[in-house]
């Protein structure tokens, strides 16, 4: 009984110190994150989500069992559901690494700023233009692909809303867009 008990009693405390807060850890914004309503961070419904954080914005980083916050200069607080995939989640929203678009044309930096992908743009690009999409190669859902896995595909299709077109983009064997299928809001 008493090994019982003390099983028990290890697990429960396994559990307590997976679930409290790490400490917090200065990222930046891997693609344009997708604001909705009350400050939610969001890689589904790109329609819903009229304001997005910059690619590249430097953000504090929180997480606290299955979610983080990002906590960008001015102090304004937003919030992502990592889920059970945890920081190979994490991952498709921020990187350790500072992303800088200046480094691509003007106009694939002025598409980027605008969270718009066109034909001629790289997986990487497109990416950081809108972030990731819901499905790739058509019907395979990403809420557990990891990024690496995500800019390999060959077509990703964004969700727009329950009753609107999804926004579709296909890639070369070279990992160029060479299609966007869908209705664009920008």
């Amino acid at each position: 009984m008493r090994r019982i008990l003390f099983g028990l009693f290890a697990a429960i405390l396994v559990l307590a110190f997976s679930q409290t807060a790490r400490a917090e850890e200065t990222m930046y914004a891997r693609c344009n994150l997708k604001v909705l309503k009350g400050n939610k961070i969001s890689w589904m419904n790109w329609q819903s989500a009229p304001t997005f954080i910059p690619a590249g914005t430097k953000l504090k980083v929180t997480v606290s069992g299955d979610s983080a916050t990002f906590t960008d200069k001015d102090g304004t607080s937003y919030s992502v559901d990592l889920g059970a995939a945890g920081d190979k989640f994490l991952a498709k929203f921020v990187t350790k690494s500072q992303v800088n678009i200046e480094k691509y044309s003007s106009s694939v930096t002025a598409d980027i700023r605008k969270a718009v992908i066109k034909a001629g743009m790289t997986a990487e690009q497109a990416y950081i233009a809108m972030g990731p999409p819901a499905y790739i190669d058509g019907k395979n859902k990403t809420d557990s692909s990891t990024y690496e896995d995500i800019v390999k595909a060959k077509m990703w299709v964004y969700k727009r809303s329950t009753f609107g077109k999804n926004i579709g983009i296909e890639f070369d064997n070279n990992g160029k867009v060479t299609r966007t299928e869908g209705i664009w809001g920008k």
